[in-house]
């Protein structure tokens, strides 16, 4: 017993190893001894339906033949569907009838679809149209080392120990998570393959990319595919195989040049660094398309980490609501994509928590100058890309310090605040208020086109002050309006799994997740800590301060968008995302402290429920939204 105890971590890797050739052997079962590769064009006819010849191939197998995988080849112009017709034997031996929907484009020489199932019959119908020729179609069952599944269960395995086995790990969160971001997010980059499925990643590559390429910015066909947002719809490993191919064969010659009037940093563009100097190290290694794309992901996940590490260490308070937050689908998405939300949402939450650390937790006579003064950085940093969340800082004047400094000491900070506070709201403010003098009407709002104009959705809103304020408030307490995404799918959903298990355009974990993200959420914010008493007793008229903080800046997130994305003199608001709250959240369990509502655990016990939960959604949101139907 003490030989096992001694060597636990090396039995233990032993065994999740071997745990993971047991699934690969299992996952293969259906090719032991009956692997095989059969075309079968020569079942392949043109008839007509409804005026429209189109291609037809039926096959059929009497006794059932376990087809792992259909194969499509031809010549086509333009994107192609097709569609399959089967009946399959299932695991009770009784035959049912299946349907596929399917497509073919131009770009790679070969695509597949997903059966995994023992069939009796199957068709498939492609129309013939002008442009397109399907040469051969092929059905195939072979056994395959299948490495996102590999690692995938490797990863369940090594946090399944970590979790259970390895108490003191438990206890240092910020390690736990630090190591489980890393470990979660490199899979999330390399199962996300050398396309765009974050929101508007395109336009966060593009940036990225020019930054990383300095003043003069070299185009290959690969990099400006995933500018455009104009790569092939995949669905398998065998189709992601061949795109990675392609990106890489067209990611070296250079089509397009681009002169950039200077090769300095906008403040706006401050969050794409992280991006761009991993960007910079792949491009100069001379690395292939796919693995560059990868890198520059990576730089943003390894700045994420890094960022919220120090959060959740510095954490006087909620550190465990942190850790778990931070380890949610959505937010861990963000920085294994290309976007600056994670840069946003990371900095903020450190800013605040720095706040907090002052506020509340060290002498109510002096403070740290180095925490306060980072503490400014950081929320400002985190608002350079999006200015509705400067409000933030003006959370440095309920520091307890600032009351005790003598007249000229609060004088220079508040007016150093103050500038701060208008600065950056200027960078929104000024060029509004300019056009709008001016009569530039047509000045801001979507890129992506639309009857859309800041200018003259500000100068409705000024004739119609009244509708402007019940359109806001009504917009902001229904929380429907979370959900206007334009997709009747996500429109189903409740906010809290748009705000946390939501990978975009991948989707979005189903409702009944939230029957353990809820119960995980209200445990955590209502935690008893030790040595909150000042938290949860603070002074009314700062409580209240800080809630008209919070409050304001939830409305200039959705006057934003009013201004900007929704059409003018529209009685709702689009484009408000539940993600926009993510810098708001620990902000918000502070405002939800109390001295009446308390949850008392164990922090032990409450760490480990946390981290379960944790590894529980995450799990499920790579298996559901990028592993199972598509590489897997």
């Amino acid at each position: 017993m003490n030989n096992i105890k001694k060597h636990k971590r090396l039995i233990a890797a032993i065994v999740v190893i071997l745990l993971a050739v047991l699934v690969e052997i299992f996952a293969n079962r259906s090719a032991w001894g009956h692997a095989y590769d059969l075309d079968i064009t020569d079942h392949m006819y043109i008839s007509e339906s409804a005026g429209q010849e189109e291609y037809q191939v039926i096959f059929s197998a009497p006794k059932g033949l376990y087809i792992q995988m259909l194969h499509v080849q031809g010549h086509f112009k333009d994107e192609e569907f097709y569609d399959i017709e089967t009946k399959e034997i299932n695991d009770f031996g009784k035959e049912t009838e299946q349907k596929y929907h399917d497509c073919v484009n131009k770009l790679l020489p070969e695509y597949s679809t997903n059966i995994n199932k023992k069939v009796t019959y199957l068709k498939m119908t492609m129309k013939k149209n002008k442009d397109a020729e399907l040469t051969k179609v092929s059905l195939s069952n072979k056994a395959d080392i299948n490495l996102y599944r590999y690692f995938f269960v490797l990863l369940i395995g090594a946090m399944i120990y970590c979790t259970f086995f390895e108490k003191e790990f438990i206890k240092k969160t910020e390690w736990y998570f630090a190591v489980f971001a890393l470990s979660f997010g490199m899979l999330i980059i390399a199962a996300a393959q050398p396309t765009c499925n974050s929101w508007d990643e395109q336009i966060h590559f593009r940036d990225s990319y020019r930054i990383a390429s300095g003043h003069n910015v070299e185009w290959t066909e690969a990099g400006l595919n995933i500018m455009n947002r104009i790569n092939p719809k995949c669905n398998t490993k065998e189709e992601y195989k061949l795109l990675k191919a392609y990106m890489d064969e067209h990611g070296t010659e250079v089509v397009m040049k681009e002169t950039q009037e200077t090769s300095g940093i906008s403040y706006d563009k401050i969050a794409y660094i992280p991006m761009a100097v991993f960007l910079f190290i792949g491009k100069n290694l001379k690395l292939p398309f796919s693995a560059v794309f990868a890198l520059g992901k990576f730089g943003n996940l390894l700045m994420y980490v890094i960022v919220m590490f120090w959060a959740i260490r510095l954490a006087k308070s909620r550190k465990l609501l942190l850790a778990f937050v931070a380890m949610l689908p959505t937010p861990l998405f963000l920085a294994s994509s290309y976007t600056y939300d994670s840069v946003v949402f990371s900095f903020i939450t450190l800013g605040c928590v720095q706040w907090s650390r002052e506020a509340f937790f060290q002498s109510t006579k002096y403070y740290h100058t180095a925490s306060v003064i980072g503490a400014i950085f950081m929320m400002s940093v985190g608002c350079l890309s999006k200015a509705v969340y400067i409000p933030l800082v003006l959370l440095m004047l309920l520091l307890p310090q600032f009351y005790k400094k003598n007249k000229k000491e609060k004088i220079l900070f508040l007016i150093g605040i103050g500038v701060l506070f208008l600065v950056v709201m200027a960078t929104f403010v000024l060029p509004v208020i300019s056009n709008t003098v001016s009569g530039n009407i047509a000045y801001g709002g979507d890129s992506r086109g639309g009857d859309t104009s800041v200018v003259r959705q500000l100068v409705s809103m000024v004739k119609h002050p009244l509708a402007s304020i019940r359109l806001m408030f009504g917009s902001i307490f229904q929380l429907d309006n979370f959900r206007n995404l334009g997709n009747i799918d996500s429109d189903n959903y409740f906010f809290g799994n748009l705000m946390f298990l939501n990978y975009a355009s991948r989707g979005t974990l189903a409702d009944k997740w939230s029957i353990l993200l809820l119960p995980m959420l209200t445990l955590l914010v209502f935690q008893k800590e030790k040595g909150s008493s000042r938290l949860a007793n603070c002074e009314i008229w700062k409580r209240i301060l800080m809630w008209g903080i919070f409050l304001i800046t939830v409305m200039l997130i959705w006057s934003a968008m009013y201004l900007s994305f929704t059409p003018v003199g529209e009685a709702s608001i689009a484009g408000v995302q539940a993600r926009y709250y993510l810098p708001l959240i620990y902000l918000g369990a502070l405002l939800l402290s109390n001295s009446k509502i308390k949850v008392e655990i164990s922090k032990y016990g409450l760490a480990k429920l946390s981290f379960i939960v944790a590894n529980i959604l995450q799990i499920a949101a790579v298996w559901e939204l990028l592993l199972q139907g598509r590489l897997i």
